[in-house]
């Protein structure tokens, strides 16, 4: 019986502690979600306050560096609040210190690198590269922190002279190139091709790219549109063109036939100056009296060549 009774007391005891450790453990896993909220919760503010210390740090960057937006050099700075920019700056004092006539353009490479392209004059003979450095000092003078290289075209638009930043340093620290600094700047020049043909900018209508061009006679001077044709040996223009540059008696002209989509046509022949793009050349014209068509031939292209790029409505024109 006695036994009985321990045995009884154990059971109960045990009962007791299972009953408080289940109570405990209830209680534990009810406290529990608190806790990972409570936790999460500091880790949220930590990661806010780490944000708005990021945050102020940036504002205050900011407004230490913000004034370098428009320009690294307080000369950029001033040039360009003007509303103007640095390729301005280069033309501007370019347009200065070449003769007139002279024509230039800027290229800028990977938005820091300037290159000044100067093209002489279609009537010009060659300029020596001592000549040229006289008329790129003022230009290093103001420039020199942003311009890399110069490159000097001729008449025809091919590259003669090409200035690299060790010759425009040289010029900039003296009066004359050097012997050696003038024979590289001819030797870069020759190789500098990349940029010697002229871009014929065209409008481009179905698949036929018609040409922006200047006709001039005796009697005055017009623009039409012709249309750029690798099919015609000779340049048509419309009648109304022609009579509107000169007084020319076409009964007495000189004809020729040509092969048209309508049948062979007898056209009167007239001379008239093309201008395209720069490119003036004196030649023979068709004049089409049927319609007011005007044929850009293959005439004008005598001693040039060209490439034809459609997707971008262009001609690239070079002489040979």
């Amino acid at each position: 019986m006695r036994v009985t009774k321990i045995i009884g007391l154990l059971v109960v005891a045990g009962l007791v502690v299972w009953g408080i450790e289940i109570l405990y453990l209830l209680q534990q896993n009810a406290s529990k979600p608190d806790r990972i909220k409570t936790a999460e919760g500091r880790k949220r503010n930590l990661l806010t306050l780490e944000y708005k210390k990021n945050e102020r740090a940036l504002e205050q960057e900011y407004e230490q560096k913000k004034y370098l937006a428009t320009g690294e050099t307080v000369f950029d700075r001033i040039f360009n609040t003007q509303g103007q920019s640095i390729v301005d700056l280069i033309n501007h004092i370019a347009g200065e210190a070449f003769p007139d006539g002279w024509s230039y353009d800027v290229e800028v490479d990977e938005f820091t690198h300037f290159a000044l392209f100067v093209y002489l004059p279609r009537n010009s003979q060659l300029v020596a590269p001592n000549q040229i450095a006289s008329y790129l000092q003022p230009i290093i003078k103001y420039c020199s922190w942003c311009l890399s290289d110069v490159a000097v075209f001729d008449r025809a638009h091919k590259s003669y002279l090409f200035f690299n930043k060790t010759i425009l340093d040289e010029i900039k620290s003296s009066k004359a190139l050097s012997r050696e600094m003038s024979l590289r700047a001819e030797d870069q020049g020759k190789s500098f091709t990349r940029f010697n043909s002229i871009t014929l900018k065209c409008e481009k209508y179905e698949s036929h790219l018609f040409l922006p061009i200047e006709v001039t006679g005796s009697q005055g001077i017009t623009t039409c549109l012709a249309l750029f044709d690798t099919g015609a040996t000779t340049t048509m223009l419309s009648y109304k063109i022609v009579s509107k540059t000169g007084y020319d008696n076409l009964q007495n002209a000189p004809r020729k036939s040509f092969n048209t989509a309508n049948g062979m046509m007898s056209c009167p022949i007239v001379v008239r100056e093309i201008n395209i793009a720069g490119f003036r050349k004196s030649i023979e014209v068709a004049v089409n009296r049927q319609d007011e068509i005007n044929l850009l031939g293959m005439n004008f292209f005598k001693d040039m060549d060209y490439i034809i790029d459609f997707q971008n409505s262009a001609i690239y024109v070079w002489e040979k």
